[in-house]
């Protein structure tokens, strides 16, 4: 970093001084240590810090505070970066970070309320794990509840092991979270190595998540990824209710935002829950999943041992012939940490000795060094997604059941295998058996739910072959399931891909819809398919029938004539957002009525307007 971002002026007061070191300081967290220059200093001076909330999706509960730095337009830097940098260049990088903590810290403790908050603190990866960075010295004031930040924008240094150092955090008593992700250097390779404590998920991903289904998929993934790890999800950016609707559905734990608040200097008090959030969440009519209803049937409400209490409790915990087998374990703000299981315990479980050794100081005074890492799910996670973690190896004693970020019970592995086993009979009992799509009961129900919500735009699609029956009267029956078969792979991974619902009504008859996307692009990707489909079908043919492009076969009066080939044509129906009245059979009339407009049209679509 060099000095030719600054002004004349500023650049050569700031080089003017020394980098002699006139004393010693110990910031939060941070081992005793040289002060800073004295122009570090008086620019320290000219900052401050604004603080913005993290808040629980479903509950509108205040879950922390981030700090971010203001001021920097009063030093000779652009921005936080340039300062970084050239903090950096100068060797004082992990200083002016432990200076900038304390700082926020500061700030953070004069607010009402901080101690019932988590406080998240940007941290450079240049000092992540290094000597003197902050909180790796002094025991940190347990009373204070920090993660901190580490940005994918910035590459780790090569020489660091992240893993080991984020071990150190936690030992020192210091979540982790990792900030910006999906738009920076390490990606999923940052994501496994750090193990982190929240993800937060990029603007840039937030940003109409509610229009946009490759957004909207890769934020399934990496919801369904983290939660299997036991990691929780921060929706960043959250600035429109739709966006809130459609990162909370996705399974999104918490949301920061100017929908909620904007970072604010000045800040009194935390306030301990956001009505606005309650508001949207009393607002949105649509009715709670059955998977809902089920988890909150079977989940077991364990109760939770805090992870301040003494190692002694687990002797209590774990006593009685009808005791559980794991100890789900939480923070001060009923944050679920992960397990301690009974198995682990069993030389102080059955020592006669054991309460003394668990009294015994060197063995650590914290409960975090025995627990284990477990899945986290939201009590509205879909049930596939559930399956989803309980097929990681983390999840063989079970699963975590949250709501809104807290701690609500437990579902044993047990209970889970009871819930896939039902689930399983119940898409056996309405699937395509050709093609394992769902069937017509599960395409009503699917109906029924789109048009319960009002508050998104929804796509609805009917298509079936054209001209089917003398194809397959004329290749065979094998032929005309390869055809079935082929149509159903290209709406499987269509659906897939962008967050819709494929089903299968019977014979050559299918159903496809996607929500909260855009007409536009909806009625795009129905046309491709219907194309490619037209192109997919000529493999089916001889090489004469390709070249004529026609086929001889019986009409449904016993009559020979040429038929084209196999081709797919769709009635589109559009359900425009807002109130309306419209059900099921409003929907299959307008198909009715529109399927051999469909059929007659240039592009094998028609395209009808509800709502």
């Amino acid at each position: 970093m060099t000095w030719l971002s600054l002004d004349a002026k500023d650049s050569r007061e700031f080089q003017s001084h020394g980098l002699q070191f006139h004393g010693r300081a110990i910031p939060p967290g941070c081992a005793p240590g040289p002060v800073l220059p004295s122009d570090w200093s008086r620019v320290l001076d000219r900052l401050d810090y604004a603080f913005q909330p993290i808040v629980q999706m479903r509950s509108g509960r205040c879950h922390g505070m981030e700090a971010l730095l203001r001021g920097v337009d009063r030093t000779p830097f652009a921005d936080p970066h340039e300062l970084l940098d050239a903090a950096c260049v100068q060797g004082v990088l992990a200083e002016v970070e432990c200076a900038l903590h304390a700082k926020a810290v500061e700030a953070f403790r004069a607010l009402d309320g901080w101690q019932a908050a988590k406080l998240f603190l940007n941290i450079d990866s240049r000092v992540v794990g290094t000597p003197g960075s902050p909180w790796l010295g002094l025991p940190a004031d347990r009373r204070l509840n920090v993660s901190l930040e580490i940005s994918e924008r910035r590459e780790l240094r090569p020489d660091s092991t992240i893993e080991q150092a984020i071990e150190r955090y936690r030992h020192a008593g210091v979540g982790v979270a990792l900030d910006d992700f999906g738009v920076g250097y390490a990606g999923l390779r940052l994501l496994y190595e750090s193990k982190p404590d929240y993800v937060k998920i990029d603007r840039y991903f937030v940003a109409g998540i509610d229009q946009d289904t490759r957004k909207r998929a890769i934020a399934t993934a990496l919801v369904s990824y983290a939660h299997a790890l036991g990691i929780l999800i921060i929706a960043e950016g959250v600035e429109t209710e739709k966006e809130f609707y459609t990162c909370r559905d996705l399974g999104c734990d918490f949301a920061q935002g100017y929908l909620i608040a904007r970072p604010a200097l000045g800040l009194r008090a935390i306030p301990e829950r956001y009505d606005l959030i309650e508001d949207l969440n009393r607002k949105d009519r649509r009715k709670p999943s059955d998977v809902h209803l089920r988890l909150s049937e079977v989940i077991e409400r364990q109760p939770p041992l805090p992870v301040t209490s003494p190692k002694t409790e687990l002797l209590e915990y774990f006593r009685g012939n009808n005791s559980p087998t794991i100890a789900p374990i939480v923070d001060n703000q009923r944050r679920p940490l992960g397990l301690i299981r009974e198995r682990d315990l069993k030389r102080y479980v059955y020592s006669r000795f054991g309460g003394e050794l668990l009294r015994n100081k060197g063995l650590g005074d914290t409960l975090m060094e025995l627990v284990v890492k477990s899945p986290v799910c939201d009590i509205s996670t879909p049930l596939d997604q559930v399956i989803g973690a309980f097929s990681a190896e983390e999840a063989t004693d079970g699963i975590i059941i949250v709501e809104g970020g807290e701690y609500v019970g437990f579902l044993s592995s047990g209970a889970l295998i009871r819930l896939v086993h039902e689930h399983n009979l119940a898409m056996a009992a309405d699937q395509n058996p050709l093609t394992r799509l769902p069937g017509n009961a599960a395409i009503v129900r699917h109906i029924e739910q789109a048009l319960e919500d009002q508050e998104r735009r929804h796509v609805l699609a009917y298509l079936d072959f054209d001209n089917f029956k003398p194809f397959n009267d004329t290749f065979g029956f094998r032929q005309g399931d390869r055809a079935i078969l082929m149509f159903a792979e290209r709406l499987k991974a269509w659906a897939s891909c962008d967050g819709g619902f494929a089903g299968h009504i019977g014979g050559d008859d299918f159903f496809v819809a996607v929500s909260g996307t855009g007409e536009e692009e909806a009625l795009a990707h129905v046309a491709e398919l219907v194309a490619v489909f037209r192109s997919d079908a000529e493999s089916l043919y001889d090489p004469a029938a390709r070249e004529a492009g026609s086929f001889p076969a019986k009409d449904r009066y016993g009559a020979m004539r040429e038929f084209p080939l196999l081709s797919a044509s769709g009635v589109v129906v559009v359900v425009e957002p807002g109130p309306h009245r419209l059900t099921p059979d409003t929907v299959n009339a307008a198909i009715a009525e529109s399927k051999a407009l469909a059929k007659g049209s240039k592009e094998k679509l028609f395209v009808v307007r509800l709502g």
